[in-house]
């Protein structure tokens, strides 16, 4: 906002230019070139999907294989090509022969989109003609020739896929012929139909011999058990003939206790001539005894000899027989596990036979599917054929708004306004961008990183008079303001450094044109109504201006002091008024920098500082951003001011004098804002003050100024008012 008010003048005449040009063009093209707009929709859903009757969903009762919808993979609707085709120059060029109308035009006009969304088996079609009758008859060519081209297309489409299916039935055939052929191979080559019944035949044969081993081996942990138990004396008759170790021998070989009762084998007419057998007859009659005898009598004690007697040669017949046993089970152990590793050897090569064959049956389903599919889209396709169905259908006519939409008066208003309106805003930002000046006393603080102690106003001086005359000239609140404004800025100067209060101070600024010996003698004027003694020493040996600026004649001064080292300064300082001298810069010398870097310019600045009765002495300095006058003379003072001509000094060119001067290790006090109402920008210093490729000899002139202090100090009394009362309560 603030870019814009200082730069309204841009801004305003922006806004109306752009703003009357588009209002004025879209009136034109309202009143002279209306353009109107008609349409109309056309279903375009693909012939396959809507008849029920086509394809396999249809005919077969299924969905459609594999060959079929390769068939119909080029009827899908597809809106960009079929817009891109709609358009193009094949049906647009002879209907813009017909109606004698620029095929270019009509095609720019034509648009394409679908009547809302979700809906996209409709293509609503659009046209926009300066003539709604022509625009009519256009559209009406359209609508009839792009649902002849749909019929054109729709069997164009059907010939291709007879075309496809008949190219496609000797490879399918011939592809479901090698897969069965494959079959047979693989069925002849390991003897089954299917390995998959194989395999569980050889699984339940794995079982079956692994129960068996398991049987045996319970089978070898008895005999082993009784093995055992009969080598340690325990001996048991079974009817088999084969003793058990469940009767205990004792240390006389005969048994203690009958654990179980001997089995009358001599029923079964066994012999008895075997040790076994002649055993058993004496464990018959032993027990026969013991129910007649006691246990003491000599019969039972007769048996028992016998028993003991026979009993050894019995358990070397049971070992033996065990052992046997034993022999006989690991030999059926051994040939079970052979059959079950031939087993798992067939078993492991099942997998691989059942992959191979499972791929080959699911390779010969697949062919067969699509033989059955390649069937089932012949008979669709013959059917389509049979049919005169139109693919594509007008369902709304072409019809023409009467009312004009082009141009919309109300959207093209608000348009032209908010152009006009963004266009004027660009134009002053880029008008006040290209202007790199400071425009008030905020942005110098922020760039220079300094204190702004003041704004001086701006005064419309008149080069041919001096201060006191053109101060004399202005209004009783004229010079008020200007004196108050000056006197808030000692102030604030003042205040700067209390603990040591700067005497020797030096005012410089970046370029010629700021107004800063204007500004030095009007600061040391307002300082002297004050009541102080103030001396102005006029440093710029270059263009000096403070004479003319008091009115005085051109004399010996400053430099005169540098080159005679019997002058005295006292004896150079011209008096302006009670409380206000002046030391003039003196004739001009060929190399002012190697003067103010001597050692003579020390000791003047010395003379000068030991001044008495002074309470304050203003050097009017060179600017310091092309020559070094300013800061080999800042170097000798207290302190120095830094001035900122406002709409004037570059934002580039201030900071970079700064750094100059506190590169120099120079006390730079605060900065000066010094209001400029011209509206040219100076160049460079060097370029304007001429101190580049000569040492300049003309004198330089205060600007002109056209208009009177009550037309422009108004803004500025106010803003130097505000700026004044912050400075004070700080």
């Amino acid at each position: 906002m603030r870019t814009i008010k200082r730069r309204q003048g841009a801004f305003v005449l922006t806004f109306i230019v752009v703003s009357s040009v588009l209002t004025a063009n879209t009136l034109r093209q309202r009143l002279f070139a209306p353009v109107y707009e008609g349409g109309f929709e056309m279903q375009i859903i693909n012939p396959f999907e809507m008849n029920g009757a086509a394809g396999g969903r249809g005919t077969g009762g299924g969905d459609s294989g594999l060959v079929e919808t390769i068939a119909r993979s080029g009827n899908r609707n597809d809106l960009p090509n079929m817009v891109r085709l709609l358009r193009s120059p094949l049906l647009i060029a002879p209907i813009a022969d017909q109606q004698a109308v620029s095929m270019q035009q009509v095609i720019r006009n034509l648009r394409f989109g679908l009547p809302q969304e979700g809906v996209s088996n409709v293509l609503a079609v659009s046209l926009r003609w300066d003539d709604p009758v022509k625009g009519k008859q256009i559209l009406e060519a359209l609508s009839r020739s792009y649902v002849a081209f749909s019929q054109v297309q729709r069997q164009e489409a059907l010939d291709s896929g007879v075309r496809f299916l008949g190219q496609q039935a000797p490879e399918l055939l011939a592809r479901m012929d090698s897969l069965q052929d494959e079959l047979r191979r693989f069925r002849v080559r390991y003897g089954y139909l299917d390995p998959t019944v194989q395999s569980g035949q050889l699984q339940a044969s794995r079982d079956s011999l692994t129960g068996a081993l398991r049987d045996l081996q319970r089978q070898q942990a008895t005999l082993e058990s009784q093995l055992a138990s009969t080598r340690i004396g325990r001996l048991q008759l079974q009817a088999s003939g084969a003793p058990s170790a469940d009767q205990q021998l004792g240390p006389t070989g005969l048994a203690t206790a009958p654990r179980t009762d001997l089995r009358d084998v001599a029923a079964t007419g066994a012999a008895t001539a075997t040790p076994l057998g002649e055993l058993q007859m004496i464990e018959k009659e032993l027990a026969s005894a013991r129910a007649t005898f006691k246990e003491s009598s000599p019969t039972i004690a007769a048996l028992k000899a016998r028993r003991a007697k026979i009993m050894p040669v019995v358990q070397r017949q049971t070992v033996d027989s065990l052992t046997a046993a034993l022999l006989a089970n690991g030999a059926q152990q051994d040939e079970v596990n052979r059959q079950i590793l031939l087993l798992d050897d067939k078993f492991r090569a099942s997998p691989e036979r059942i992959k191979e064959y499972e791929s080959l049956q699911q390779r010969l389903a697949v062919a067969r599917e699509n033989y059955t599919s390649y069937i089932r889209a012949r008979e669709a396709y013959r059917l389509e054929q049979a049919r005169s169905t139109t693919p594509w259908k007008v369902i709304a006519p072409a019809n023409f708004n009467p009312v004009p939409v082009e141009p919309d008066l109300q959207q093209g208003l608000a348009q032209a306004l908010l152009l006009g309106l963004v266009a004027a805003t660009l134009a002053a930002y880029l008008r006040d961008r290209t202007d790199r000046v400071f425009h008030n006393p905020e942005e110098a603080e922020k760039a220079l990183q300094l204190p702004v102690l003041g704004l001086i106003p701006f005064l419309p001086l008149d080069p041919a008079m001096t201060i006191a005359a053109s101060m004399g000239q202005m209004g009783e609140a004229e010079r008020f303001a200007i004196k108050e404004s000056l006197r808030g800025l000692f102030t604030t100067f003042r205040m700067l450094r209390v603990d040591s209060q700067p005497r020797l101070i030096g005012i410089t600024s970046s370029s010629q044109g700021e107004g800063r010996s204007t500004a030095v003698a009007v600061f040391a004027t307002t300082l002297a109504d004050l009541g102080l003694r103030v001396l102005v020493v006029d440093g710029d040996l270059r263009l000096p201006s403070q004479q003319s600026l008091f009115g005085l004649e051109k004399g010996e001064g400053f430099s005169s002091l540098l080159l005679n080292p019997a002058l005295q300064a006292a004896d150079l300082i011209q008096p302006v008024n009670d409380h206000l001298d002046l030391l003039l810069a003196g004739p001009k010398v060929p190399d002012p920098a190697r003067l103010l870097n001597s050692r003579r310019c020390r000791e003047v600045v010395n003379q000068i500082r030991q001044l008495p009765n002074y309470d304050l002495i203003l050097f009017d300095t060179p600017p310091c951003l092309l020559i070094t006058d300013a800061s080999m003379l800042g170097e000798q003072l207290d302190g120095m001011l830094f001035l900122v001509g406002l709409g004037k000094v570059s934002g580039d060119m201030a900071p970079q004098a700064c750094r100059r001067i506190k590169a120099a290790g120079i006390d730079l006090l605060g900065a000066i804002c010094n209001q400029q109402m011209m509206p040219t920008r100076l160049n460079d210093y060097g370029h304007d003050y001429g101190y580049v490729h000569h040492y300049a000899t003309s004198s330089s002139a205060e600007p002109t100024w056209e208009k009177t202090l009550s037309e422009r100090m108004q803004p500025q009394l106010q803003r130097l008012g505000q700026l004044v009362g912050r400075k004070s309560e700080k």
